[in-house]
């Protein structure tokens, strides 16, 4: 027999042999995954909205249906149809979405927005009815009794009296004003009075504590009691003394008129004869 001669075998790491499987099984799925989409792409027909407009057959489709794509492929606002509809001057909405759309106010300002046709709201609603014109008119009844003539008589009358006021309290002002040299010159003089009493009435008590103390002939406390009898009686004989002086100098003041309207009487009777004789 031959001696045979083997080659040497070369062993590869582990980590090796697993990246070159897994790539090799990737290259495979990617290979199927692509070709059941040909197939899939080669089964479908292209859809009408897919198309180009071009290859869009117009016969297949409406006006209606045509004008609408259209104008949503115009649409590049993104503004809601409401909105939109209100910047191109049309009725916002086409039924009403709330209850504020089927009051009367809003029916109103869409018809004087958009007209008759473009509101689709009766006319007649702008009107009122036979029970809100009494009402109105109840209203205005109750509200406004007065015609015009009679408000602008009262309001001329109010006026004048205002007027007349204001005139009046200007004068008492003004003539109170020229008194003012004259009471400030009473108040003046009253308050010297009251200052002159005050005096008075402080020198008379100090004097009739002389007199108290003269009396005794040695100093008195003013708390004694015989101090205290003797001053209260000092005092009503002064208050004696002083009204039977006021009444004296009354007296003498009613004499002097007295006197002063006989000699008046006594002139006038000399001269009714004078004249009589002429």
């Amino acid at each position: 027999m031959f001696p045979v001669n083997l080659l040497p075998l070369r062993t590869l790491p582990s980590v090796a042999v697993g990246q070159y499987f897994t790539l090799v099984r990737t290259f495979t799925c990617g290979v199927n995954r692509l070709g059941k989409k040909a197939e899939q792409l080669e089964s479908e027909e292209p859809a009408a909205e897919d198309l180009p407009v071009t290859f869009i057959d117009d016969d297949a489709e409406s006006t209606e249906e045509r004008e609408a794509r259209i104008a949503a492929i115009r649409n590049k606002s993104r503004l809601l149809p409401q909105h939109r509809n209100m910047l191109h001057g049309v009725l916002p909405y086409e039924q009403s979405q709330s209850w504020v759309h089927e009051t009367v106010k809003y029916k109103r300002m869409m018809l004087g927005r958009y007209g008759i046709d473009g509101s689709r709201v009766d006319p007649r609603v702008c009107f009122p009815t036979k029970k809100e014109a009494y009402e109105k008119a109840e209203y205005e009844r109750v509200a406004f009794p007065f015609s015009l003539k009679q408000m602008m008589d009262a309001n001329e009358a109010e006026r004048k009296a205002l007027k007349a006021a204001t005139e009046a309290r200007e004068a008492d002002v003004a003539r109170k004003l020229e008194k003012l040299d004259q009471w400030t010159a009473d108040l003046n003089a009253r308050i010297a009075k009251k200052e002159a009493e005050a005096r008075a009435a402080k020198e008379r008590k100090d004097r009739l504590v002389e007199e108290v103390r003269r009396h005794f002939g040695f100093k008195v406390d003013p708390r004694d009691e015989r101090f205290q009898e003797m001053l209260a009686l000092k005092e009503r004989e002064d208050r004696k003394k002083v009204k039977e002086a006021k009444r004296k100098e009354k007296e003498e003041k009613m004499m002097e008129k007295l006197q002063k309207k006989t000699a008046q009487f006594e002139v006038s009777e000399t001269e009714v004869p004078s004249e009589q004789m002429k």
